[in-house]
C-alpha cells in the first residue's frame, strides 16, 4: 500500500464549484496517492473576469467539501494583495511546505492548450510536478509546441509524482460529466430558484445549490425581488 504523501493544487474562480470539478479532485486523489486536493481560489483572475464577490465563492466552495477529510480550500490567493499568478502561488507553497514535499498543480486541457500563455510557466516544474486532467475518451489537445519540447523528458504515471517533490508531467482521465460553471449561472438567471435546482440536481452539491438559491446569487438584478414578492402571495 502507499503511503499518501504530497498536496495537490486545483485553481480556479469556481462560479461556482460544481460536481466536475468535486469529480477532478477526487480522481485525482485515486490516481495519486497524495494526502490532500486543495482548491486554490483564484480571487481576481488576470485571463477571466469574475463578477460573484470572492466571498461568496469562497463560502460555496466550504459548503462543497465540509465532508470531504481529503478536500480542502486554499486562501493563499484569496490573501495576497494585487494581481495573482500561478507561479507565486507555487512558490509559495514550496516556502510553506519545504523542498521534500511533492505539489501537483491539477490543470485541465484547456489550461494545458493555453500554458504557454501564463507567466513563467517554464519554471513550473522548479516548484510543482504537473498534473493533466483528461475526460475519458477524449484528447487533451496539442499545446504550444514550446511547452511540448519542455516537458517532453519529463511524462510519468501519475502514481510516481508523490515520489518526487517536483517537475515531473503525468496524465489522469476523469469520467465524462456535463456540469458548466457558465450554464449553471445561466440556467439561475433565467428560472426560478425551485425550477433551477430541480434541472441542476446532478450538477451541484446540494448545500452549494441551496445557497445559491438563498441567496439568488445568478438572479438578474430585479428577478430575486419578484420571485420573492410572488411566494409571499401564496395562500
Amino acid at each position: 500500500m502507499n503511503i499518501r504523501r504530497g498536496i495537490g493544487l486545483f485553481g480556479g474562480t469556481f462560479d461556482p464549484v460544481h460536481n466536475g470539478h468535486l469529480c477532478v479532485a477526487r480522481e485525482a486523489l485515486r490516481a495519486m496517492p497524495l494526502a490532500r486536493v486543495d482548491f486554490v481560489l483564484a480571487p481576481r483572475p488576470w485571463q477571466k473576469a469574475v463578477a460573484t464577490p470572492v466571498e461568496e465563492r469562497l463560502a460555496m466552495l466550504e459548503e462543497a467539501v465540509a465532508d470531504e477529510p481529503m478536500l480542502g480550500v486554499s486562501l493563499l490567493e484569496v490573501m495576497r494583495e494585487g494581481d495573482t499568478y500561478t507561479i507565486d502561488t507555487l512558490k509559495e507553497m514550496r516556502a510553506l511546505t519545504g523542498p521534500s514535499t511533492p505539489l501537483v498543480l491539477i490543470i485541465g486541457a484547456d489550461q494545458w492548450r493555453n500554458l504557454h500563455t501564463w507567466r513563467d510557466w517554464r519554471a513550473f516544474p522548479e516548484y510543482a510536478h504537473i498534473a493533466l486532467c483528461n475526460r475519458a475518451g477524449s484528447d487533451p489537445g496539442a499545446a504550444a509546441p514550446e511547452v511540448l519540447a519542455a516537458f517532453e523528458n519529463r511524462r510519468c504515471s501519475p502514481g510516481a509524482l508523490s515520489g518526487s517533490p517536483c517537475g515531473g508531467l503525468a496524465q489522469f482521465s476523469i469520467p465524462e460529466h456535463a456540469a458548466s460553471s457558465t450554464k449553471i449561472r445561466e440556467l439561475f438567471a433565467a428560472l426560478p430558484p425551485t425550477e433551477a435546482l430541480h434541472r441542476l440536481e446532478t450538477w451541484l452539491p446540494v448545500r452549494v445549490a441551496r445557497r445559491i438559491a438563498r441567496r439568488g446569487l445568478y438572479a438578474r438584478p430585479g428577478v430575486l425581488e419578484t420571485q420573492l414578492a410572488a411566494q409571499d402571495q401564496r395562500p
